[in-house]
């Protein structure tokens, strides 16, 4: 079931200030996440760490300021009439 974009219901405001939260310290973790690779030995967690932040910040972010989730998860919307 694949709704068009303008029949989709946006998220409402409660989850918006979550995402907006959730941006925010997505955003600290990228800080804290370069300053770790700079002043730590090389360690492959690194990578994983930065690979979850980055998606976090692109979700939260997303939903932030579009009121929509991003493409591949727009699944999870329902629709303006309830069904």
């Amino acid at each position: 079931m694949r709704l068009p974009r303008h029949q989709l219901a946006k998220v409402r405001t409660p989850f918006r200030v979550l995402a907006g939260f959730i941006f925010v310290l997505s955003t600290f973790a990228i800080l804290a996440t370069v300053t770790f690779a700079f002043t730590e030995p090389y360690d492959h967690i690194i990578w994983l760490l930065g690979i979850v932040t980055f998606g976090m910040s692109y979700i939260s972010g997303h939903v932030v300021f579009t009121a929509y989730a991003p493409k591949f998860l727009l699944f999870t919307h329902g629709s303006k009439g309830g069904l």
